[in-house]
C-alpha cells in the first residue's frame, strides 16, 4: 500500500528486537510479536494485519471462515492484502489439487473461491502434470515437484513457505516503511514461528535470512 501510513519507528525499532538465537528455540512466541506489532498500528491496519494472521494460521479454520477471509482480502483497501489473497487461495488451490488427484478424490470439490476462476477452472478441469498453470503461476513446477516428493516432507513444506516468502518480498519490493513492509514482515514471522517449533534448525535458518533482509532499512546489528 504505497502512499498510506509510514511505520518508521516500529521497522527501525520492533523488528529488530528479536535475536536470531531465539528462533532456534521453542520460546519463540511468533503470536507476541504479531501482538506487539499490532499495538503500533492504526485501526485500519490493526484489521488488515488481522486478517492476513488469520490466513498464516488457516489450518483448522472451516471452509465458510477461510471463504470469508479470502472474500475480506478481495474487498480491501490495502494492494498488499488483495494480493496476498489471491496468492495465498491459489497456493493452497494447488496444493488441494495435486492431493485430490493424487488420492483420487473430486478435484473441485477441493478447491476454495468462485467456479468461475481462471485459476479454479483450470485446477478443476485439466488433465495436463502442471494443469496448464505454467504460464500463469511461477512457482507450479517448483511447487508440483515439491509436492510430488512423498519421502522428504519437510522439504515440502519447506519449499510452500519459502514460496510464500519469495512472494512477500516481491509485493513489499518497492515499500521501505510502509504497511506492505510491516505485513510482509508479519509472513516471515508466522513462517519462522511454525518452523522454530517443527524444526529448529531451519527455523534458525530462515530467522538469518530476516535479519539480513533488514538491511535495507539500515538495521544491521
Amino acid at each position: 500500500m504505497l502512499g498510506g501510513r509510514q511505520y518508521y519507528g516500529l521497522v527501525s525499532g520492533v523488528f529488530r528486537e528479536y535475536s536470531p538465537a531465539t528462533a532456534a528455540e521453542k520460546s519463540f512466541d511468533a503470536d507476541a510479536i504479531y501482538g506487539e506489532i499490532r499495538r503500533e498500528l492504526s485501526s485500519q491496519d490493526r484489521r488488515t494485519a488481522g486478517v492476513l494472521w488469520s490466513l498464516m494460521e488457516i489450518y483448522g479454520l472451516g471452509r465458510d471462515r477461510i471463504e470469508h477471509l479470502y472474500k475480506l482480502c478481495a474487498t480491501s483497501g490495502c494492494d498488499f492484502l488483495r494480493q496476498w489473497g489471491r496468492f495465498d487461495r491459489n497456493l493452497r488451490n494447488v496444493i488441494a489439487a495435486h492431493t485430490a488427484r493424487a488420492k483420487g478424490r473430486s478435484i473441485p470439490d477441493s478447491l476454495l473461491g468462485d467456479d468461475g476462476d481462471e485459476i479454479v477452472l483450470s485446477l478443476a478441469k485439466s488433465t495436463a502434470a502442471d494443469f496448464n498453470l505454467r504460464g500463469e503461476l511461477d512457482y507450479i513446477d517448483r511447487l508440483l515437484t515439491a509436492l510430488g516428493d512423498v519421502a522428504s516432507v519437510v522439504d515440502k513444506e519447506r519449499t510452500i513457505d519459502m514460496i510464500r516468502w519469495e512472494k512477500a518480498d516481491s509485493l513489499s519490493e518497492f515499500d521501505s516503511f510502509g504497511m506492505a513492509t510491516v505485513l510482509a514482515y508479519l509472513v516471515k514471522v508466522a513462517v519462522i514461528g511454525r518452523w522454530a517449533s517443527l524444526d529448529p534448525a531451519t527455523g534458525r535458518e530462515m530467522y538469518n535470512k530476516l535479519v539480513n533482509s533488514m538491511d535495507r532499512y539500515g538495521n544491521t546489528r
